[in-house]
C-alpha cells in the first residue's frame, strides 16, 4: 500500500470517527433535552418568571417539574412535588357542565376533548386551610414537540381585578352602591323580559343641607351622613326587595323591586325617617333633620332616564313644599316642570323690578376687628312670597342659563353702590362677588364686567370674584385665561371654600389667586379638635408660601376669632360679627365699624 493510499485512508477514518463522535454527542444533547423541559424550554421558563401569572408544568408522571416564582407563593410549592399533592389542593369547576375535576382529572378531559388547543375555565377553587375560593382564570396547552409530553398551567388571579372593578361602584364615603352601579341595576330592571314587572325609584335628601354645614360643621355633617348610611342598610337588611344606593354627598336611590303602591313606599319612607330619628342626636337633643324624597314608578316611567327624571323632580317638588315630604312623580311631574318654567319668568321680572336685593356680610381684619369688606349675597324680597332664598331659586336659574343675568345684575349693584359710598367719602372697602361656573365659561364674562366697571367710579375700592374649588378645576385652561383677563382689569380672585375640593397644588400655584377663605367646617371647632387645628394653620401657612391672604369663614366664638388671628388667618367673617344683613345696614357698620365686634 502505497503512502499516498495509507494517507487518504486515515482520513477518511478520521472522518468517519469524528462523524460518529458528533452524531452520539448530538444524539445524547437530543435525548437530555427531551428529558429535561428546563434545557429544553430555557426562554420559556425565563419568560415565565418575569410573569405575574402562576405558571407550573407537570410532567406525564404526574410531577412538578417547574413553578415560576408566583406559582411557588400561591400553592407554597417545591421542585419535583407530586401531583398528589397538587390535587389534595386544586379543584376545578366547569361552569359549562355544572362539575367539578381534580388535577388528574382535568388533564385527562383536556388531552380528550382538546387536543391540539389551549382549554380555558373562568372558575378555579383554589382548596386552603380555610378552604378560600379564588377567582382565577385557567389555561392549558402541551408540548408535542418530543415524546414526553408536559402540561401547562397558567392561573391569573382576577381577584384584584374585580376588587378593583367592585371599587368603581362604590361610594367610597360610605362603601355603599354608587349612581354608576344604580344606573346599571335600573337599566337592567327595565330591558328585562319578565312580564308584568313593577318596582319604585325613589331618591332622598337631606333637606337644606348647606344651612345644616354651616351650624354643624363639616364633621358634624359627615357622621350625619354615616348614620344615615346605617339607617338605610337596617332597612334594607329587613327587606330583601330594597337595595339602596348613595348617589352623591346626602343624595340616596332606594329601588324597591315588586311594588307600585305608594302607601308601601311611604310607610318605608316614614320608617327610615323614624329610625334616623331615633338614632341621631345632638349634645342629647334631637336636631330638626329631615329628609325629603321624591318617588316614580315602572312601568309608568319606562326607562332609566325618565324614572330618574321623575324622580328627581318629584324630589324638587316635595322640597319646596315643606321638610320630610314624599311626592310622586306621575302626579307631579309636569306639574313642577311648568312650576320650573313659571319660576323662571318670575326671576326675569324680578330683576326688571329690582325684587333681588344685595345683602353684605362684613369682613374683618384679624387682630384689629376692623372693618374690610363684605362678601355681596342676594335675597329675592318676593311681593306675595316674602323673601325667597336663594337656595330655593339659583339652582334654577343655573339649569336655565338665567344665571348669567343674576350674575351681571349682582356685579351692576354691587359697582353701583360702591361708586354711591365713594362719593360719599366712606373709605374704601372691598367687596366680594360670587362667581358661578356658568358665568366664568361665559364668553363674554370678562367684556361685560370691563364695561360696567367703566361706568362707575369706586376709587379705591376693590371687586374680588369668589370661586370654587370645583367650579375652577372643571376647565383648568378655561380659568387659567379668564382670571388672567380679570387680573388685568384688577380685579381680584378669592378661592371659597378651600379645603373642601380637589384642585392640586400645582394650579394654585399657578393661578392668580390673591386669597384663600377656609371653609367653615374646619373653623367651627378649631378650639376642641386638634386635628382640625393643624390643618387650617397648614392652609394659612401653604397660602401665605403662595403670597395670599387668608380668610376664615365661619366665626362664631370670640375664643375662635382670637385663636385663627393667634394663627396667622389675615380675616375673620362669621355670625359673631354679623349675619348678612341689608345695604341701609351695611353703611351702618361703615360709619359705625365698633358695632361690629365688641371685645
Amino acid at each position: 500500500m502505497s503512502n499516498e493510499y495509507q494517507t487518504i485512508l486515515a482520513v477518511v477514518g478520521g472522518l468517519v470517527i469524528l462523524l460518529l463522535f458528533l452524531y452520539k454527542r448530538e444524539k445524547k444533547e437530543i435525548i437530555s433535552q427531551k428529558e429535561d423541559p428546563a434545557t429544553l424550554n430555557a426562554k420559556f421558563r425565563e419568560a415565565c418568571q418575569l410573569s405575574e401569572d402562576a405558571t407550573i408544568i407537570i410532567d406525564r408522571s404526574g410531577k412538578v417539574v417547574f413553578s415560576n416564582l408566583s406559582a411557588k407563593k400561591l400553592f407554597s410549592l417545591s421542585e419535583n412535588e407530586s401531583l398528589q399533592s397538587l390535587d389534595s389542593r386544586l379543584e376545578f369547576f366547569l361552569p359549562n357542565e355544572n362539575r367539578t375535576l381534580t388535577t388528574s382529572e382535568l388533564i385527562e378531559y383536556h388531552r380528550v376533548n382538546n387536543r391540539n388547543d389551549s382549554s380555558f375555565f373562568n372558575e378555579v377553587k383554589l382548596g386552603t386551610q380555610d378552604d378560600k375560593t379564588l377567582n382565577l382564570s385557567l389555561k392549558t396547552i402541551r408540548f408535542a414537540t418530543t415524546p414526553q409530553r408536559y402540561t401547562v398551567f397558567s392561573f391569573h388571579d382576577r381577584s384584584c381585578e374585580k376588587k378593583l372593578m367592585k371599587m368603581h361602584h362604590l361610594n367610597p364615603l360610605t362603601g355603599l352602591p354608587n349612581q354608576m352601579q344604580a344606573f346599571s341595576d335600573i337599566t337592567r330592571m327595565t330591558s328585562s323580559l319578565a312580564k308584568n314587572r313593577r318596582f319604585a325609584v325613589m331618591v332622598i335628601e337631606l333637606d337644606n343641607p348647606s344651612y345644616f354645614r354651616s351650624i354643624l360643621g363639616y364633621i358634624e355633617i359627615g357622621r350625619i351622613i354615616d348614620t344615615l348610611a346605617h339607617t338605610l342598610r337596617e332597612v334594607a337588611e329587613e327587606n330583601p326587595r330594597l337595595s339602596i344606593y348613595h348617589l352623591n354627598y346626602v343624595t340616596f336611590l332606594l329601588l324597591v323591586n315588586e311594588t307600585n303602591d305608594f302607601d308601601e313606599i311611604y310607610a318605608l319612607f316614614q320608617n327610615f325617617q323614624q329610625r334616623f330619628h331615633t338614632r341621631y342626636t345632638q349634645k342629647g337633643e334631637e336636631d330638626n333633620l329631615s329628609f325629603s324624597g321624591g318617588v316614580s314608578f315602572y312601568p309608568r316611567e319606562k326607562t332609566l332616564h325618565e324614572l330618574l327624571d321623575g324622580a328627581y323632580s318629584a324630589l324638587a317638588e316635595a322640597q319646596e313644599a315643606g321638610q320630610g315630604q314624599l311626592v310622586v312623580a306621575d302626579e307631579s311631574h309636569e306639574a313642577t316642570k311648568d312650576k320650573e318654567h313659571r319660576l323662571n319668568e318670575e326671576i326675569k321680572r324680578a330683576l326688571e323690578n329690582e325684587e333681588i336685593k344685595l345683602y353684605f356680610q362684613p369682613i374683618l381684619r384679624a387682630g384689629s376687628y376692623t372693618l374690610f369688606g363684605a362678601e355681596v349675597l342676594i335675597r329675592w324680597h318676593h311681593p306675595e312670597r316674602g323673601i325667597i332664598s336663594p337656595d330655593l331659586f339659583i339652582p334654577i336659574a343655573e339649569r336655565s342659563g338665567l344665571i348669567l343675568d343674576i350674575g351681571r345684575y349682582v356685579m351692576k349693584e354691587a359697582l353701583r353702590h360702591m361708586s354711591s359710598w365713594n362719593s360719599f367719602g366712606f373709605p374704601p372697602l372691598t367687596l366680594n362677588v360670587n362667581l358661578s361656573l356658568r358665568e366664568l365659561e361665559d364668553p363674554d364674562f370678562v367684556t361685560n364686567i370691563a364695561n360696567l366697571l367703566s361706568r362707575y367710579d369706586i376709587g379705591d375700592s376693590k371687586i374680588k370674584l369668589e370661586i370654587t374649588e370645583h367650579s375652577s378645576m372643571r376647565n383648568p385652561t378655561l380659568t387659567h385665561q379668564r382670571l388672567q383677563e380679570l387680573k388685568k382689569l384688577d380685579i381680584a380672585i378669592a378661592l371659597d371654600d378651600f379645603g373642601t375640593g380637589y384642585s392640586s397644588f400645582a394650579y394654585l400655584a399657578e393661578f392668580p389667586i390673591e386669597t384663600l377663605k377656609i371653609d367653615r367646617g374646619f373653623v367651627s371647632d378649631i378650639n376642641q379638635n386638634p386635628d382640625n387645628r393643624h390643618i387650617v394653620t397648614s392652609m394659612i401657612r401653604l397660602g401665605h408660601a403662595l403670597g395670599m391672604t387668608i380668610v376664615a369663614e365661619g366665626i362664631e366664638t370670640v375664643d375662635d376669632a382670637k385663636t385663627l388671628s393667634n394663627l396667622g388667618a389675615d380675616f375673620l367673617q362669621g355670625y359673631l360679627f354679623s349675619k348678612p344683613v341689608s345695604q341701609l345696614e351695611f353703611q351702618y357698620f361703615i360709619t359705625h365699624p365698633d358695632a361690629l365686634f365688641k371685645r
